[in-house]
């Protein structure tokens, strides 16, 4: 079974993300789940905590999470949860990670870009999990098929890893190679993979990561999709 986990702000790109879900479950038995996380409510009253919490949600995002039950309700084989988390710890994510068993995480655009502290929180948290990561780009359904695998100098992994790793998740045509060193600055990074995207039909882009240099990584270079307008898989060593 493959489980997904999506954070969501229930914007329309919530619905291109359970699509990808859907494209990449193999025909298999898949749980994809919706996961809202909002701002703490300080309440000591049940009652009020309720009633915070229910406010939060407006008729437009219900529209956007009705539109992904009418979308799942054509793939018998999927399954659509939606969980929601007054704030957000490291040690909660951790174990709602592993509690669900989830595959993968798509970070849409609209998280990754919002100005939220909970969502910007959310996303740090989520880069020092261990869970291969699909950071989306727009309101596309992106199809995972073709890719090219951005190497760091320090990795421990090369190619033949990669390619074996992505054949038993995902349905690859191939993957291609680029040399990422580390004393290169990301404006040279760009140009190269630019180059490259321009001249292949490229999906996506893989990276690695581990959880030091997720900790003291330049962000932009953890902004590829952002500048390049590509989806990029990141993958956590210790996982391939």
């Amino acid at each position: 079974m493959k489980n997904f986990l999506i954070p969501t702000r229930l914007t329309p790109d919530t619905i291109s993300a359970v699509q990808t879900a859907i494209n990449h479950s193999k025909n298999g038995n898949t749980k994809i789940i919706l996961f809202l996380v909002t701002d703490e409510i300080s309440s000591f009253s049940a009652a009020q905590y309720l009633r915070e919490q229910d406010s939060q949600i407006t008729h437009k995002e219900l529209d956007v999470l009705d539109n992904c039950r009418d979308l799942i309700e054509h793939f018998p084989n999927c399954k659509l949860e939606f969980k929601r988390q007054s704030g957000i710890t490291a040690p909660l994510l951790k174990n709602f990670l592993q509690f669900h068993s989830v595959d993968l995480i798509l970070l849409t655009k609209s998280i990754i870009t919002s100005k939220k502290t909970v969502h910007s929180n959310l996303v740090q948290i989520i880069e020092n999990q261990k869970t291969p990561i699909l950071r989306l780009i727009n309101d596309n359904t992106t199809k995972l098929k073709k890719a090219i695998y951005l190497e760091n100098a320090l990795s421990r992994l090369n190619i033949d890893d990669i390619q074996q790793y992505m054949q038993d998740q995902f349905p690859l045509q191939k993957i291609s190679q680029v040399l990422k060193k580390e004393q290169e600055t990301a404006e040279y990074i760009n140009l190269l993979l630019s180059k490259v995207l321009k001249e292949n039909d490229i999906d996506f882009v893989i990276e690695t990561r581990t959880s030091e240099r997720s900790k003291i990584k330049n962000k932009k270079q953890s902004e590829i999709n952002q500048h390049l307008d590509i989806p990029v898989l990141s993958l956590h060593e210790e996982t391939v």
